[in-house]
C-alpha cells in the first residue's frame, strides 16, 4: 500500500512593498500615488508657512515718524502786490561792451508788471527751467524803444538794470516770436514810462548824476543799434519755440 504523502502547506504570499507608498497601484481606479493631502500640495503650503515665519517682516505694519518734522512754505516771488499787464515768451540779448558784441542773456516770460499801491510799471523776465532773473528795472523817463530795421520783432533800449541785485547800466535788446507781440509790448512800455514820468515828477523828479565813462558808451545806442544783424537768428525752430 503505497504511503499517501501529504501536501505541504503554501506559504503565505506577501503582498509586495508599493514603491510609491500606501495607495499607489497602477490597477484598479486609477494611479492614486499623489492624490493624498500629503503630497505636493501638502509641501507647498507648509513650504509657505516656512517662509512667512522666516521673513516676519513683511507682514510688519509698523510706522516711524520722522524724527525732524519739515513744514511746508510757501516761497514769495515778489511779484503778490502787483498786476500783470503783459507776459509773453522772448528772447533777450545784452550789449558786451569790452567785447563788442551781442550775447543772449536768457529766453523765458517777459512781464510788464505795475505795483497794485503806487501804480509804477516795472519789466521782469527769468530764465525758463532756473527761473533766474536777466531783466528787473523799472521802466525810467526818457527810455525808449527802438526797432531794428530788417527785423520787426526786435527792440533795442538802454536802462539801469537790477538783475544781479545790484544797478547796472545794460543796452539790451528783446525778440518776441511774433509782430503782434513785439507791438503790443512796445505799446504798453511807453504807457507805462508816460505813467512812470509823471509818477516820478511827483515825488520829487529824479537825482541827476555825472555820467561816468560806461554811461556815455551806453549813451549811443543809436549807433550800436545797427550791429543787430548778430541777433538776428534765422532758425525756424526756435521761433516757433518763442511762440508758444
Amino acid at each position: 500500500m503505497a504511503e499517501e504523502t501529504s501536501p505541504k502547506a503554501e506559504e503565505p504570499k506577501v503582498a509586495p512593498t508599493p514603491i510609491f507608498g500606501q495607495g499607489s497601484t497602477f490597477a484598479g481606479a486609477g494611479f492614486s500615488g499623489f492624490g493624498s493631502s500629503e503630497g505636493f500640495g501638502g509641501a507647498a503650503s507648509a513650504g509657505a508657512g516656512a517662509a512667512a515665519a522666516a521673513n516676519p517682516e513683511e507682514e510688519c505694519q509698523a510706522e516711524f515718524k520722522p524724527v525732524v518734522q519739515l513744514e511746508e512754505k510757501e516761497t514769495a516771488s515778489g511779484e503778490e502786490s502787483e498786476e500783470i499787464k503783459l507776459e509773453y515768451k522772448a528772447k533777450l540779448y545784452r550789449y558786451d561792451f569790452e567785447k563788442q558784441e551781442w550775447k543772449e542773456r536768457g529766453v523765458g516770460q517777459c512781464k510788464i508788471l505795475e505795483h497794485k499801491e503806487t501804480k509804477k510799471t516795472r519789466v521782469l523776465m527769468r530764465r525758463d527751467k532756473l527761473h533766474k532773473v536777466c531783466a528787473n528795472f523799472l521802466i525810467m523817463p526818457g527810455t525808449t524803444l527802438q526797432n531794428h530795421q530788417g527785423n520787426d520783432k526786435t527792440w533795442v533800449w538802454s536802462t539801469p538794470d537790477f538783475a544781479d541785485e545790484e544797478m547796472k547800466n545794460e543796452l539790451f535788446c528783446i525778440r518776441f516770436g511774433t509782430t503782434e507781440k513785439a507791438n503790443e509790448f512796445k505799446e504798453l512800455f511807453e504807457a507805462a514810462e508816460a505813467q512812470n514820468t509823471k509818477l516820478i515828477e511827483a515825488e520829487g523828479g529824479l537825482e541827476v548824476k555825472e555820467a561816468n565813462d560806461d554811461e556815455k558808451k551806453e549813451g549811443g545806442a543809436d549807433d550800436l543799434a545797427d550791429n543787430l544783424a548778430s541777433v538776428k537768428v534765422e532758425d525756424k525752430k526756435e521761433e516757433k519755440e518763442e511762440e508758444e
